[in-house]
């Protein structure tokens, strides 16, 4: 069954992009469900409506309906003009028939049931690409009261209190970025799990879940160093390529590289230090410090840049502020799913 059912859509939390992202029409989907999301027009600082026939006007009651928006970020100098997308119009939307049990579950149902399991596919996959952190059920705030809940006795200690305001680094996705997430997402393609991991590893973090933070970056390490090493088995020592089996853990695989004098992305000393601060926390409930969380996370990022299946080429902007990502084959990925991600 096909319809035109047209719905405006407001993301639960909004997505960075170039502003040629904009203005374009996109196929996505989810499940058996396939319907087209149209951008709104880009008219920096604000963006306008989609430019479709017949679109009432949007008001809120605040006012005019918010569709796009910048505010104060750091983005490189090649990924600008920026905005962030808030909204956005969903039409052409189809979905299977079903029986006369389930008769009522027409395309707009479905579109209802799938639109909030839709966002979190694509939040996920652009969290992956580029770092931006998306997660609308704990957001990380670039404005942060300090001493919420206090009130000093003596007036003159009141200046204690206030606001922390942060301005973020933020890499916004382009165009053929936007369309490749929405074409994985419809096709039901997950990232690789080393980087759903690192994901959570990197949300954790900034959310002083330093406990989770390392167990995280230490897994998703030891998923890309055991597919690294295997994937180099016919090369090493028979010694050390016996040592290779189901049951073989991360400490067996950096010592198997030790030996094996693998050339590696991060010293093999720091990847011990990272499996440690790991057994530490998870066996002996050992409390990370903030900076060991950091540290992890850093030792996990530049690992995963240069041997998971997402690779980065350090190929930064003057700034410093991006990666330029390689597809899983190592062929360049800017005709087909090309992504940034901020370096830590």
């Amino acid at each position: 069954m096909s319809m035109d059912v047209r719905a405006i859509f407001e993301l639960p939390v909004h997505i960075w992009m170039k502003c040629d992202a904009l203005g374009t029409t996109y196929p996505t989907g989810y499940g058996d469900l396939r319907f087209n999301v149209v951008m709104p027009q880009a008219r920096p600082p604000v963006g306008d409506p989609p430019d479709l026939p017949a679109m009432p006007p949007q008001e809120s009651a605040g006012g005019q309906v918010v569709w796009a928006q910048e505010y104060g970020a750091f983005i490189p100098e090649s990924l600008r003009p920026a905005i962030a997308l808030q909204r956005v119009v969903l039409t052409e939307v189809e979905g299977p028939s079903y029986d006369d049990h389930r008769s009522w579950f027409t395309p707009e149902h479905q579109l209802a049931e799938y639109i909030n399991r839709w966002f979190d596919d694509v939040r996920t996959w652009a969290e992956v690409l580029t770092g931006q952190d998306l997660d609308p059920n704990h957001r990380v705030y670039d404005a942060e009261s300090v001493g919420t809940g206090l009130t000093f006795i003596e007036p003159p200690h009141d200046g204690a209190l206030g606001l922390q305001i942060t301005t973020p680094r933020v890499l916004p996705l382009r165009a053929q970025e936007w369309a490749a997430i929405l074409g994985f997402v419809r096709d039901g393609e997950e990232p690789p799990l080393e980087e759903v991991l690192s994901r959570d590893a990197r949300a954790a973090q900034r959310r002083n879940a330093n406990r989770r933070a390392i167990i995280e970056a230490a897994t998703a390490l030891e998923i890309v160093l055991g597919r690294h090493i295997r994937g180099l088995a016919d090369q090493l020592p028979d010694t050390q390529r016996g040592r290779i089996n189901e049951r073989t853990a991360l400490g067996t695989y950096i010592a198997i590289a030790e030996h094996s004098r693998l050339q590696l992305a991060v010293p093999v000393d720091r990847l011990r230090w990272l499996k440690q601060l790991r057994n530490d926390a998870a066996h002996r409930g050992a409390a990370p410090s903030p900076w060991e969380a950091a540290d992890a996370v850093q030792v996990m990022i530049d690992f995963l840049g240069v041997h998971g299946q997402i690779r980065r080429t350090r190929e930064s902007e003057p700034d410093g502020g991006e990666f330029t990502l390689i597809n899983r084959e190592g062929a360049d990925m800017d005709d087909d799913c090309p992504s940034r991600r901020p370096e830590r």
